[in-house]
């Protein structure tokens, strides 16, 4: 049977996530996100009644669509707007976010997405009233192109990566009313107070700015990208910039003194997030840690991977290939793993031998068009 129509209905707002519109509908409701889940015919409730299956914001079927439509009188095609799976063939593959969600919760170690926490813009959860955007929760969401500052990913109150759940993971909240603009992570069973559109933030590089913002044309299939002049699908070129992150940690601290123009607190925040992803934990193909780190990699990154032609992709990649040559791990089962485009794999062949003695990660990737 399908579920009874809501009385309070708040329409989604553009690029919003699910979790975010479940929030704001609960605020209207005043009961738990968990709660209008459940009018909407989702079911999310377990043995111990915590709203935390993985699939939740990440995929949507039909059951999903009709229930929702049926509870709000909202789309299917909307509601499949507010999830995740809008990126696939992009910067994720859904099929991965839910695999790794079969052994243990969804980590940024397959796939560089959060499923439960996100970042933030309190500019923008000010300026919205609580609108918690989809792309913040890409591991590589680092700064607001917008209001030009760092996004923020911990509560300073709490500790907890925002919308995480705090103690316990969870999708949405099952015994409270989640403020939209509040912290609301569990802290000894009781949710965070922290008002997040108070919570200073750093102005972002100019040079950070403009290389989110190509990414996220990238993302949002508003450009079309290549490499090296050949033209390439958006997994295609995402793949590629993970490859050129990997590089870039595998020869850490060396390679800071080779890339041309490298700002200070781009060499302190790989530093910095080394602890976390450090090599011999073999945590180094996860995504970027923290908000800084990620605005890092793309300051770093993404000019590199603009060259117009396969000469110049060639040379600017030559730092990063012969560092991690240098530092014996270019062969690192992460790296090897990424199918990257064959102008990529051509342009890192270019910079070492090709015979098997010497080893290489790829001997071939997915023939971009030309």
């Amino acid at each position: 049977m399908p579920p009874r129509r809501l009385a309070l209905v708040t329409a989604p707002r553009a690029d919003e996530s699910f979790a975010s519109w479940v929030d704001r509908m609960a605020r209207v409701n005043r009961c738990p996100s968990a709660e209008i889940a459940d009018l909407m015919g989702l079911h999310l409730r377990g043995v111990y009644a915590n709203a935390r299956p993985p699939a939740v914001g990440v995929q949507c079927d039909d059951a999903v669509r009709q229930t929702v439509y049926a509870a709000t009188g909202v789309s299917g095609g909307t509601v499949d707007k507010m999830h995740l799976s809008v990126f696939e063939g992009g910067p994720l593959s859904v099929a991965a976010v839910l695999s790794a969600g079969k052994a243990h919760w969804p980590s940024a170690a397959r796939e560089w997405v959060e499923v439960y926490g996100s970042r933030a813009c309190p500019c923008c959860l000010l300026a919205s009233g609580g609108v918690w955007q989809l792309w913040w929760k890409l591991s590589c969401a680092a700064v607001c192109p917008k209001h030009q500052v760092t996004l923020l990913d911990r509560c300073p109150a709490c500790g907890w990566v925002l919308r995480w759940g705090g103690d316990r993971p969870r999708v949405l909240p099952a015994r409270w009313v989640r403020p939209p603009t509040c912290c609301a992570n569990s802290v000894r069973g009781k949710p965070c107070s922290q008002w997040l559109p108070s919570v200073r933030v750093s102005r972002a590089d100019r040079r950070t700015v403009q290389a989110q913002q190509r990414w996220l044309d990238t993302v949002y299939s508003r450009a079309r990208p290549s490499l090296g002049g050949v033209n390439v699908s958006a997994g295609e070129w995402f793949t590629a910039f993970r490859a050129c992150v990997l590089l870039l940690r595998l020869g850490l601290p060396r390679i800071l003194r080779r890339l041309p123009s490298v700002p200070d607190w781009c060499g302190r925040a790989l530093l910095d997030e080394r602890i976390e992803r450090d090599v011999h934990r073999n945590q180094f193909g996860w995504g970027p840690a923290s908000a800084e780190a990620a605005a890092a990699f793309l300051t770093l990154v993404t000019p590199l991977m603009a060259a117009d032609d396969m000469r110049k992709l060639t040379r600017r990649l030559a730092p990063l290939v012969r560092t991690a040559v240098e530092e014996g791990c270019f062969t690192a089962r992460p790296l090897a793993r990424l199918p990257v485009p064959e102008v990529f794999a051509e342009a890192v062949a270019a910079q070492v031998p090709v015979s098997r003695s010497a080893g290489r990660p790829w001997g071939g990737g997915a023939r971009g068009e030309r």
